[in-house]
């Protein structure tokens, strides 16, 4: 279940005093600090990919916090040449979202941006992973058994835990396209230049983390899953309707808009179908996404160098799945005539609806699980009943959605072959509305650096006087009591 969890880079230990000449020595303090918070970020990263007690995405984001200031002002200096290089610089990471033969290889970084690039690649992981670990500590509340003992504690700790992960996603979804639009474009005419090479023994090729693209499709991705998140937040308050009545019509009158649901779904289609496009997965034709998903001659690999399989089959299957429920609420929207000016249920539609969201569900389902699955409900004697309850907890969200639309295709069969009698459209005949977004990704704003050179740069749109000023540093100030004060 969205967010997916991400690996998260690695790196070593690097001492700043040992890579950077300070000319001037007036950075020997503040160079010592911005190790000591890289260091800081090395351990916390080591300590997540050696699942090590209390190891946590928290940690990670705290310690990419504390260091992002220092680091903001090291390439400042290095703008302004008052920190140079001592010899060719080597930023060794990582790279989590590139599929290799083997473990992942250090890869030697040729530049500070390429640190900057990374840094902040760990920021936007560590955002998602936090959501997904929020998400996770939560009660499993869509499941029968549990939700029966919901108190109302239980239930306002899950909304707030629901809110919380939706914002943290927006927030690694507005960081992923500021690197995309900002971080990236700087580090292209370093890979331009040595031709998509990076120099070490393997000569190994850029990573994807590179592209821009891929924080452009990540930016889509964290966005998708930030909506689906809100979705199940949406749906909290009918969950006792949706677990203890019966599937099928009539919704509930508290139940959120069929439409809504429907527009929200096909918007979070359309997300995940952009994301796989930014990241290169290969797109195959309708047809043959018909067709078991999960069997090999469909399962989609990875080349070396490609974005990781595991990533590719998360968007794989949450496209497809987001795509057959927003089949589902067209369909249960027209049935329950609720769209439009007309209160006339659609009823052929609604089924032509329901019946392509109920195929694609259905070929949603993993042939494993699903023949572990009835293996559970196999029984004979005293143990029976208590198998068939196993069972009936240990649903995935794709084994209800497929029992839930089943039932509503067979009362919308029943009530058109006895009562309205409409013809059942090919759904490739219907035109489906617009997605609808419930919100965007929340913009990154960088922190303040935590120094600055000596000497700024001129930006464009600076006044001559005004860099003049602020290179005097405030020189003379003390001249006369009351400076600058005129009356």
């Amino acid at each position: 279940m969205p967010p997916y969890l991400f690996p998260l880079p690695t790196t070593t230990l690097l001492t700043f005093s040992s890579l950077l000449t300070d000319p001037s020595g007036s950075y020997t303090s503040v160079l010592s600090e911005a190790t000591a918070a890289r260091t800081r970020l090395q351990l916390a990263l080591k300590s997540v990919h050696d699942n090590e007690p209390g190891s946590s995405a928290l940690a990670v984001l705290d310690a990419v916090q504390v260091y992002l200031p220092y680091l903001k002002g090291i390439i400042a200096c290095l703008d302004a040449d008052e920190l140079l290089f001592k010899g060719e610089p080597n930023f060794p990471w990582t790279s989590p979202l590139t599929q290799y033969k083997l473990s992942p290889p250090l890869l030697s970084l040729p530049s500070i941006h390429s640190e900057n690039l990374f840094v902040l690649l760990t920021y936007t992981l560590a955002l998602s992973n936090y959501a997904h670990y929020i998400l996770s500590s939560l009660p499993t509340y869509e499941k029968e058994s549990v939700s029966r003992n919901l108190s109302s504690e239980d239930e306002k700790r899950i909304t707030a835990g629901l809110s919380r992960a939706v914002d943290l996603l927006c927030q690694a979804s507005g960081l992923a396209d500021w690197i995309a639009e900002n971080v990236s474009l700087q580090v292209e005419p370093i890979k331009n230049a040595l031709g998509g090479r990076l120099a070490g023994k393997g000569g190994n090729r850029w990573p994807v983390e590179s592209n821009r693209e891929t924080f452009k499709g990540l930016s889509m991705m964290f966005l998708a899953d930030a909506h689906l998140t809100a979705i199940r937040k949406l749906l909290l308050p009918v969950l006792p309707h949706v677990l203890f009545s019966p599937a099928g019509p009539p919704l509930p009158s508290n139940h959120p808009s069929a439409s809504l649901l429907a527009k929200l779904y096909l918007h979070v289609t359309s997300l995940y179908t952009s994301s796989r496009a930014l990241l290169k997965v290969q797109q195959h034709s309708s047809s043959s996404e018909g067709k078991k998903l999960f069997s090999k001659e469909f399962d989609i690999e990875s080349s070396e160098g490609e974005i990781i399989v595991t990533l590719k089959r998360y968007l794989k299957k949450e496209s497809f799945l987001s795509s057959a429920l927003a089949n589902k609420w067209l369909g249960i929207d027209l049935g329950e005539g609720s769209s439009g000016k007309s209160s006339t249920p659609k009823i052929g539609e609604a089924i032509s609806y329901l019946k392509e969201s109920l195929s694609r569900l259905e070929d949603l389902e993993d042939s494993k699980t699903r023949e572990r699955l009835k293996g559970l409900s196999i029984g004979i004697g005293r143990n029976t009943e208590r198998k068939k309850e196993e069972r009936k907890s240990r649903k995935s969200r794709v084994e209800y959605e497929v029992e839930d639309t089943k039932a509503w295709v067979r009362s919308y069969t029943k009530m058109n072959d006895t009562v309205t009698f409409q013809p059942i459209p090919p759904v490739s005949s219907l035109i489906a509305p617009s997605g609808r977004p419930i919100f965007g990704p929340k913009a990154f704003v960088p922190p303040p650096s935590k120094f600055e050179p000596a000497r700024r740069l001129p930006s464009p749109g600076d006044d001559d006087d005004e860099i003049e000023g602020k290179e005097k540093g405030g020189e003379g100030e003390a001249e006369y009591a009351g400076k600058g004060s005129y009356f």
